[in-house]
């Protein structure tokens, strides 16, 4: 599992563990579609809100900006919904369009106001009903202990966390593969002398059991490329990776603020609230 996902999955361990009762739940939703946020909270069986997970330092949030006649333009390919602040971001960024007119893989780093940054994270999380943020200091080590943790209302995310933006190329995310894939994909495990069971669709999932492999991987086909991601006991989730390469304005975040006591008190009120 990479980092993020494990801090994903401790956070959402951590909140049940000192915070579910028989009122309140908590159900893990997150994963690699970012259109999702990724734990929920239930009162009652009822969704109230979410809570989105963090490492001290990490990704926040892209969106898709293209290059039309000689200028930039928001693309039609951004899946989230319209946040108003992209216009301005474009708008800054058409300033000074040859500096950031040939971004390539490395990026370049967007010399705008970082307010501008902070108001596209609050808007990008708010339409997915964020109410707080988890942030997990130490990640992997299985330290469920309070301390280890912080929370807080969206309303504050400025006063803990620094944020960056850079432009640059990448690919577009991944998919489900389709049962048209199944074929290539077992041709390109058998060119590898990768063992394998029968590909299964469950749940809008692709699963497959591998022989002696623990971890996560890549393979390279004629059409595709694909991510093979563990799940348990040799059993690994199928993703397609896409073939698009766009250029995103990409949000990178560091914590720079330790807990503050009002701010988990806020968290905690939560639960009174019947």
């Amino acid at each position: 599992m990479e980092n993020w996902e494990i801090c994903e999955k401790e956070c959402f361990e951590y909140l049940k563990s000192k915070y579910a009762n028989k009122i309140c739940s908590f159900e893990h939703n997150g994963g690699s579609d970012s259109t999702k946020s990724d734990i929920l909270l239930k009162k009652n069986e009822i969704a109230c809100f979410y809570i989105e997970s963090k490492m001290t330092a990490a990704q926040c949030g892209q969106f898709v900006v293209k290059q039309l006649d000689n200028r930039f333009v928001n693309s039609e390919n951004n899946r989230h919904q319209k946040n108003l602040i992209e216009d301005v971001i474009i708008d800054k960024m058409n300033e000074e369009f040859e500096s950031y007119a040939n971004p390539g893989t490395a990026g370049k780093s967007l010399n705008i106001g970082k307010d501008y940054f902070y108001e596209w994270i609050c808007n990008f999380y708010k339409s997915k009903n964020v109410k707080y943020f988890i942030v997990e200091k130490e990640v992997g080590r299985n330290k469920l202990d309070s301390d280890n943790f912080i929370i807080f209302p969206i309303k504050h995310f400025q006063k803990y966390f620094d944020v960056f933006a850079t432009y640059r190329v990448k690919k577009s995310g991944s998919s489900i593969p389709s049962k048209n894939c199944i074929e290539e994909i077992e041709n390109t495990l058998g060119n590898h002398r990768i063992i394998y069971s029968e590909i299964e669709f469950k749940d809008g999932k692709a699963y497959i059991k591998l022989q002696n492999k623990t971890d996560k991987f890549k393979i390279q086909a004629i059409h595709y490329d694909y991510q093979f991601n563990p799940i348990k006991d040799n059993l690994f989730e199928i993703r397609r990776l896409s073939n698009t390469k766009n250029a995103n304005v990409i949000f990178s975040i560091s914590l720079i603020e330790e807990q503050a006591e009002n701010d988990l008190i806020e968290f905690e009120s939560e639960f009174l609230k019947m």
